[in-house]
């Protein structure tokens, strides 16, 4: 599940300690009142033993069980306070252990209509050159503005071919880590497909990859912080699938297919591998908070970031990001260190995050610390916040 630091309880308040000022009143108050009231009832001699206790002995008396009662309730509840703390700060100790887990980026690609891979994407984004076209769509007869992989425009097994394809490059890369491994699928369809036919390319990877997928019950960037959670413990790898192929797109929808393999554990088959760390899920009002709390996870301070991702409605359209970078003091340039995924490839929807990971793990180790900002669900207002970072050396390490 998210980790979601800000619901641990704060502190206890202080326990206020007994006013010493007021105990001393109140104790002259019980001696007056009792020394007054033996005298008024009082009908024997007025000396003695008996007297005496009875008009000094007894109000005091009557004040220290009070001031010891009072002392031991202090006393419990400092330590039930002092409990509350610990626990709070356990609490928010187990959360920031758990929000700081990440995931080593094995390999990434992407085909979209600006090529295969992620350099050729990469290339066109750094021109600033749109590969959207106004074109008639596979449904229909109103041209859109969008970018499509034409080669699904008249192979009915392009789909099959390209996911044969992804299977077979996610296989080159667990051929290289043991075969214990425990490896699981999230896999992500927006083709029009019924659940039959997903399944059945599904099965397709599972064949071809050669190695038993289990698919999680997660989809989106949720699958990374349930992984993250559920099978931290134990090795594992998460293989990521998502087919961004709408017969009838919206205006600026792009087309994609991606695959990225993700590792909980180092391995020294890929020293160059990069650090995707836990999503953080925000709304647009909540940026500012929410990206120190991503900032948090990859333990890297505002000013440490190079560039940013951003991709999704959500993202581009409103100020919220800037707001957040402005908020956080960031360093980096609002123009020019900021890329826009959207105005160059189209909104890749369901792919869109993943797209943003590639792209950022491909030139975090050159340019530094990326961070990413995605919109991938119209239907939601959830923003995912990422960091990718890249790091040389590591002590738990993968041995066959």
């Amino acid at each position: 599940m998210p980790v979601y630091l800000d619901e641990v309880p704060a502190d206890a308040e202080k326990i206020v300690r007994p006013l010493t000022l007021r105990w001393v009143i109140c104790l002259f108050i019980l001696l007056i009142a009792g020394t007054t009231l033996t005298l008024w009832q009082w009908t024997d001699e007025r000396s003695g033993f008996v007297f005496w206790f009875t008009a000094l002995g007894l109000p005091f008396c009557l004040w220290g069980i009070l001031f010891n009662f009072r002392r031991v309730g202090y006393r419990i509840e400092q330590k039930g306070g002092a409990g509350f703390t610990y626990e709070c700060d356990l609490i928010e100790s187990d959360e920031i252990s758990r929000g700081r887990r990440f995931a080593w980026i094995l390999d990434a690609f992407v085909q979209t209509q600006a090529g295969r891979g992620v350099g050729t994407l990469l290339v066109a984004i750094e021109q600033g050159m749109p590969v959207m076209d106004t074109v008639k769509p596979r449904v229909g007869n109103i041209a859109v503005r969008h970018s499509r992989l034409t080669e699904f425009d008249t192979n009915p097994a392009a789909l099959e071919e390209a996911l044969t394809k992804a299977a077979i490059r996610v296989k080159n890369v667990l051929e290289q880590l043991p075969e214990t491994l425990e490896c699981w699928v999230m896999f992500e369809c927006d083709a029009g497909l019924s659940e039959q036919e997903e399944a059945a390319l599904l099965q397709l990877v599972m064949l071809k990859s050669e190695r038993s997928l289990r698919r999680l019950s997660v989809n989106g960037p949720a699958c990374v912080d349930y992984w993250l959670d559920r099978y931290w413990e134990k090795p594992s790898v998460l293989i990521v699938l998502t087919v961004s192929l709408r017969s009838t797109p919206e205006e600026n929808d792009a087309e994609a297919i991606t695959s990225i393999v993700l590792c909980n554990r180092k391995s020294h088959r890929f020293p160059d591998a990069v650090r995707l760390h836990r999503p953080q899920k925000s709304r647009n009002e909540t940026l500012t908070h929410n990206m120190m709390h991503a900032l948090r996870w990859a333990e890297i301070k505002p000013e440490g970031i190079k560039r940013i991702w951003m991709t999704g409605e959500g993202v581009t359209s409103l100020s919220g990001l800037n707001q957040a970078c402005e908020d956080n003091k960031t360093t980096l340039s609002l123009t020019d260190d900021i890329k826009n995924i959207d105005e160059v490839l189209g909104f890749p929807g369901n792919a869109s995050f993943w797209i943003a990971v590639a792209l950022a793990g491909e030139v975090v180790q050159e340019s530094g610390v990326q961070f990413i900002a995605a919109h991938s669900d119209p239907r939601s207002d959830d923003i995912w916040l990422d960091t990718i970072t890249a790091e040389e050396r590591q002590k738990e390490v993968i041995r066959e």
